[in-house]
């Protein structure tokens, strides 16, 4: 009897230990869906990415500093992901190299982070592209004809590389001397669609908060300056990295959640004046009628958001920002 006793026991510990380990590594950022990733440290359970030593010129690149260098060495590689081991806290300053940059969970111009997990820090290829027609005012004059109650111009009337394909989010912001007044948000298939869309949205929600504002909106608009921007997400947070969330979002970065049907978001701005990251979760999940505790509710995905101001019109008697606001630029 004693040595079936000690059997049991035995099983009993291996059954615990598998037990532990599947909780431990289970996931709610489903990783097997990525692929073409080198791991530069060990991969999640069941996962099969090749090691970095298996690309060597891909290994030279990410201990540099140049991220252009690293991105065409995993183009010829065929490659598109990375795995890094998680060093919370580091720096992420822009002389160090790539490696320490993306452990820390940095930002990295020409890459964006994919899954953020207590294992590791998962980062891809950036796909989207930023026409050079960007580089003048044209979208956001485009936003303050829309939002003076103008006729949006047909699609064919924006150059092409603002028509191309592309799933994208853009950003339509009023802003006076004083910071943001109002915005609107739109995820289309194109640059110059959510341009439209986004601005269109706006000026619907002024006109409903107009005793809010202050009035209507074309009494207030030549006072405003017009921000054009993309929101994209830079990781989503696995449920077991909810510890790292206020080492990971990092000053460029807002605060956003997934729900079926609803995406919700705090402006790097307004995240940085919560206290901290946790916070601005915490006050995310209060303004749209969620328990602060919300992190770990299984309809939720959480997401880091960066925002990139691409396009600034000023108008007649705008408040004479040469800059977009605090937090808004990456």
């Amino acid at each position: 009897m004693a040595k079936r006793g000690l059997v049991l026991v035995a099983l009993g510990a291996v059954v615990a230990a598998v037990l532990w380990q599947q909780s431990r590594t289970a996931s709610s950022v489903p990783l097997g869906r990525y692929t073409e990733v080198v791991a530069l440290a060990s991969p999640p359970r069941g996962v099969e990415w090749a090691p970095i030593d298996a690309h060597p010129a891909v290994k030279e690149a990410v201990a540099g500093t140049n991220p252009e260098v690293l991105r065409e060495a995993m183009r010829e590689a065929g490659l598109r992901g990375l795995w890094f081991m998680v060093t919370p806290g580091a720096s992420t300053g822009p002389d160090l190299a790539l490696e320490k940059r993306f452990s820390a969970g940095g930002i990295v111009r020409g890459f964006r982070g994919a899954a953020l997990t207590a294992e590791g820090l998962l980062y891809q290829i950036e796909d989207a592209t930023w026409p050079a027609a960007l580089s003048d005012r044209v979208l956001a004059r485009v936003a303050r004809g829309i939002l003076e109650g103008n006729t949006p111009p047909p699609l064919d009337a924006f150059p092409q590389e603002l028509t191309a394909p592309q799933g994208i989010e853009v950003l339509v912001l009023l802003v006076d001397g004083r910071g943001p007044r109002l915005w609107r948000s739109a995820r289309a298939q194109s640059i110059a669609d959510g341009v439209i869309t986004a601005s269109l949205a706006a000026r619907t929600r002024w006109e409903e908060r107009m005793e809010t504002m202050g009035g209507p909106l074309d009494d207030s608009l030549d006072e405003l300056d017009v921000h054009v921007a993309f929101l994209f997400d830079d990781g989503t947070f696995d449920r077991n990295a909810i510890s790292l969330i206020d080492a990971l979002v990092k000053p460029q970065h807002g605060v956003a959640y997934e729900q079926p049907t609803r995406w919700r978001y705090l402006l790097p701005r307004t995240t940085h004046s919560a206290g901290s990251p946790t916070d601005a979760y915490r006050r995310l999940f209060r303004d749209n009628g969620l328990a602060e505790d919300s992190f770990e509710r299984r309809d939720l995905r959480l997401y880091r958001m960066r925002m990139r101001t691409v396009s600034v019109d000023q108008g007649s008697a705008g408040s004479s920002r040469t800059v977009a606001p605090s937090g808004a630029l990456d």
